[in-house]
């Protein structure tokens, strides 16, 4: 039916919404996965290429040797890109038979009231990949790059990447400006988009332990008035230990983490595992 035929203009205005919302955020979430095709969602990542076979590529070592302390170290760690994936990994497919390893255990926080985001994870790479999920799930919240940004603050070091520098604040940034919303507030009026942990790699960690890059994957939903986008969204962060806490490090922010559906054969050999409380 083209737009002419329908009965009014707020009957058409409505129709173009619903189709078009869902329309922007199908092509967003793609183009979230792949630099190439327009910048947006752009993560600073290199340019993924048809190469990249899940099954034929191998991530580049994540957990493996680490590469000495300090600095230098961390920002060699923190850079040092992932594993290119297609871009039609990050939608809904076929679910792998292997895994990459044991779930990752995650342990429970010990601070949760009067604070942004719950603290109070223990001094382990389990204890920084928990801090890095809890983060995302506070900053996610209304894909909204403002709540990102408050929740990223509430627990970044001095020194630290700004949040508007972070691929996941793009990501948000992105998002909202394909589906022609405000770059931060409220969503419309029947639109939610949520975002669930479901695995994480330890990306690496320095010699000295008190510095480790988590990444996080998980299942972002966003649902106009029933009609429901689902894919594969994951981020990167830099922690360290201060005191008894991990913070966002000090330092460059980490490459963005490769978006693949969770469970799939990509995030297998990304090195995602499943997480478990």
């Amino acid at each position: 039916m083209s737009t002419d035929q329908l009965p009014d203009g707020g009957s058409r205005r409505r129709a173009l919404l619903t189709l078009g919302v869902v329309a922007v955020l199908v092509v967003a979430l793609l183009v979230g996965v792949v630099v190439s095709l327009t910048g947006m969602f752009g993560s600073g990542s290199p340019d993924r290429s048809d190469s990249s076979v899940p099954g034929t590529a191998t991530a580049p070592a994540p957990g493996g040797a680490s590469a000495g302390s300090g600095p230098e170290a961390e920002t060699a760690l923190a850079r040092r890109p992932m594993l290119e994936i297609p871009a039609q990994a990050a939608l809904p497919h076929t679910l792998s038979t292997r895994t990459a390893g044991p779930p990752i255990t995650l342990p429970q926080p010990q601070q949760v009231a009067g604070v942004l985001v719950p603290t109070g994870f223990p001094d382990s790479e389990e204890g920084a990949v928990a801090q890095v999920i809890e983060l995302a799930r506070v900053g996610m919240s209304g894909a909204d790059p403002q709540v990102w940004a408050q929740a990223y603050n509430s627990m970044a070091e001095p020194g630290a990447a700004a949040a508007e520098q972070t691929p996941a604040s793009r990501n948000l940034m992105s998002l909202r400006r394909a589906a022609n919303m405000r770059e931060s507030g409220p969503l419309r009026s029947g639109m939610t988009i949520s975002w669930a942990p479901t695995s994480a790699l330890i990306k690496g960690t320095t010699d000295d332990g008190t510095y480790t890059v988590a990444c996080v994957l998980g299942e972002l939903i966003a649902d106009n008035k029933g009609r429901v986008v689902n894919a594969g969204w994951g981020t990167c962060l830099p922690m360290r230990r201060v005191a008894d806490q991990w913070r966002i490090a000090s330092g460059p922010a980490a490459a963005d983490a490769p978006a693949a559906w969770p469970g799939s054969d990509e995030a297998v050999a990304v090195g995602y595992r499943d997480i478990v409380r």
